[in-house]
């Protein structure tokens, strides 16, 4: 809403100007409309924890695992449980709410009818700053804007609620800056971190975050994400074997496009977790099964997210896949040296 200038002179013009610039930011870094967002099949056990940590709600909460899109739900979810109105102050809960070792079913959970639910769900909540890594790096200005707004009270709720989605995309810069804003005193901030594993971010970070561990539900992925033509897993498996058998395959004009290349990192990243879950039930599992160690997974994990960001960036799909078979047998290999 648009402010007249003698408002502005009776509250002070730099001061002012800067509060509007910080209240702007705030708009654009608000998240899309998620539809369901109260609705989390397969991740119950973590929206009950959720629910028990409510009486001592921690500063900074780690959300790991599960697919990107059940860690932004339960993100905006926990923003939900801070500020909805019909809850009671955390202070008047129950005290073993407190205690995620007590594994009470249920417990109190957003009304998703009172202003702020209805506002957190509409994308038009105007405490929540949620800061998207999928649409690219984030780097120190945009924590340094942030930490502008971070110094203020929350404009109309309880909280404000800072989400940090692909939190693994923060820059070393930007997340020692970001780690100075969680250690003020300020105690109506709150943060979340998503990532797909802690390992990924800033160990700083994540000593100071309390982690919740989301379920992996690698069938119901594979059935909404397809797969690509088996053919293709099994030669990257053969290949990872034996160094044999891939080139002559991508080199093939118009065989490779952008679907294919992200079909075969999700087909390695299924099968990677099926290897450290012990259950190498496929090709690609069980080599990573029989080559890897934790050691080996960490390089393989983060080869994959590399291949995935270059592909965003627009490499083009063949070189991505030719550099991600040679990295991933360069990953094994040195592991078994």
């Amino acid at each position: 809403m648009a402010k007249t200038a003698s408002q502005t002179r009776t509250k002070g013009p730099a001061k002012k100007q800067t509060q509007d610039k910080a209240q702007d930011k705030a708009q654009d870094w608000a998240p899309r409309v998620v539809p369901d967002l109260f609705r989390i099949p397969g991740q119950e056990r973590v929206v009950s924890i959720l629910a028990r940590l409510l009486s001592r709600p921690p500063r900074v909460l780690l959300l790991e695992g599960g697919t990107a899109e059940e860690r932004e739900k339960l993100g905006l979810y926990w923003t939900a449980l801070l500020n909805c109105l019909a809850l009671p102050p955390s202070s008047s809960l129950p005290p073993s709410h407190c205690d995620p070792s007590l594994a009470l079913p249920g417990g109190p959970g957003p009304c998703e009818q009172c202003p702020a639910c209805s506002r957190i769900r509409d994308g038009v909540f105007l405490d929540l700053v949620y800061l998207d890594g999928r649409e690219g790096r984030i780097g120190i200005d945009t924590v340094r804007e942030l930490r502008g707004l971070l110094g203020q009270a929350p404009r109309d709720a309880k909280r404000r609620v800072v989400v940090l989605g692909e939190a693994q995309e923060l820059t070393e810069e930007a997340g020692n800056a970001l780690l100075k804003s969680m250690e003020d005193t300020e105690t109506r901030n709150a943060y979340v971190l998503l990532a797909p594993q802690r390992e990924r971010l800033l160990r700083t970070l994540v000593s100071r975050s309390w982690v919740a561990t989301l379920s992996w539900d690698l069938d119901g992925v594979q059935d909404r994400e397809g797969g690509p033509d088996p053919e293709w897993v099994e030669a990257l498996a053969g290949f990872l074997k034996t160094g044999r058998e891939w080139f002559g395959r991508t080199m093939v004009k118009g065989q490779v496009d952008r679907p294919l290349a992200f079909h075969v990192i999700h087909a390695c990243r299924r099968g990677l977790i099926r290897a450290c879950q012990g259950r190498p039930d496929s090709s690609l599992a069980q080599v990573f099964h029989e080559r890897g160690n934790p050691a080996a997974w960490r390089t393989v994990d983060l080869r994959l997210d590399e291949a995935e960001q270059a592909l965003r960036t627009q490499v083009a799909p063949t070189l991505v896949l030719d550099w991600l078979a040679v990295g991933l047998r360069g990953a094994l290999r040195a592991q078994r040296g």
